[in-house]
């Protein structure tokens, strides 16, 4: 799933606010950086402090300004309400407690109209992944969405073990 390309194809476009919950490194935040542009921001949020590290090393490594990276307790995401036009939640559900409270925590910092994007594994035997009681079918997902008071809730997948689950901000 080659970032920039995923990015871009999901609708993120330069000068926009991007919030990546659960960033981890920055496979997808390093990335935004730079499709962001220096108008644009991106905000990273993790429960690692060492995933937080490695991430503000890679921005700084590549002259990236625009990047907040911030560590989150739980579901409580760092950042103030109705900041992004774009949120991004990419393989890390299995690991949550509370999906529907990170939902809604993601609700909140997100403006009217902005989009929430979900990537996820199949339920499905593979070779990847979390446990298959861990994951969520994509109907279960847009499901979830939509009880944590987003519209327009849909899914499509994206290669047969991976899928995107979207959803938009009221």
């Amino acid at each position: 799933m080659p970032p920039v390309k995923t990015l871009r194809a999901l609708g993120l476009k330069r000068g926009m606010s991007f919030l990546d919950i659960g960033c981890g490194p920055g496979y997808f935040s390093i990335p935004a950086c730079g499709v962001v542009g220096k108008y644009g921001r991106v905000l990273a949020c993790d429960i690692s402090p060492v995933m937080l590290a490695e991430l503000r090393a890679g921005a700084k490594e590549r002259g990236y300004a625009n990047l907040t990276a911030k560590r989150n307790q739980g579901s409580r995401i760092p950042f103030p309400d109705a900041s992004v036009d774009f949120a991004l939640i990419a393989f890390v559900l299995h690991a949550l407690a509370d999906v529907r409270a990170l939902l809604a925590e993601s609700r909140r910092v997100m403006k009217e109209g902005a989009v929430i994007t979900l990537i996820d594994w199949h339920r499905k035997p593979m070779d990847m992944g979390p446990p298959l009681e861990a994951r969520f079918r994509p109907r279960e997902l847009v499901g979830e969405l939509r009880e944590a008071g987003f519209r327009r809730a849909r899914w499509r997948d994206f290669d047969g073990n991976t899928y995107f689950a979207f959803a938009e901000a009221r």
